[in-house]
């Protein structure tokens, strides 16, 4: 338990701290690349309809709300807390995945309140579950980029597709990058403590 308890950010066993950072690292992964082709695809068409735009962040949101549910469900070493947020965090995503999904044509402003409120909710939940973690400076990162862009889409007036998806494209596209820097910064810094 030398390193362990420096570096675990739920249990107290080598193992379990292992498979821990491997669930959190794959969460991650998942996260970056479904964040970086739904900004891209975003940025590539600014100018696209909203059915359009609601389609992709209706199934982006159905995704990382799965992710996030399989996280929270079977990722070993969470604790009541940290398991539940996910699990919560997880339904959330895919009903406002489905009804975005369901609802394409519905106004821009309910679409924008949406996207927002999700944002921020997996902001929060990032920071929370970075709280022990040995990279939680990258993590917390992407915890306040999701926030600061939950805050953008909702209280900025979109008055435009084009504005809503150039702001969820730039802004996923950086998530994706600070995700995918926190998954490389906590396995180099998982070796090191956990050898």
């Amino acid at each position: 338990m030398s390193n362990t308890t420096t570096f675990a950010f739920y249990g107290d066993s080598q193992e379990n701290a292992r498979e821990t950072v491997k669930a959190i690292q794959t969460s991650l992964i998942i996260g970056a690349v479904l964040s970086a082709i739904v900004g891209t695809i975003l940025l590539a068409w600014t100018g696209a309809a909203l059915f359009i735009v609601a389609m992709v962040l209706g199934i982006y949101f159905v995704v990382r709300g799965i992710v996030r549910l399989v996280s929270g469900i079977f990722a070993p070493g969470l604790t009541a807390g940290g398991r539940t947020l996910s699990i919560i965090l997880g339904i959330l995503l895919v009903v406002v995945g489905i009804f975005v999904l369901k609802n394409p044509g519905d106004s821009l402003a309910l679409l924008g309140i949406l996207i927002g409120l999700s944002w921020i909710i997996d902001g929060i939940a990032t920071l929370v579950e970075s709280s022990q973690a040995v990279s939680r400076g990258f993590a917390i990162v992407a915890g306040i980029l999701g926030i600061v862009a939950g805050i953008v889409v909702l209280f900025v007036p979109l008055e435009s597709v084009a504005v809503l998806t150039m702001i969820a494209g730039l802004f996923l596209v950086v998530i994706a990058v600070a995700q995918i820097i926190g998954a490389i910064v906590l396995g180099s810094k998982a070796k090191k403590a956990l050898s």
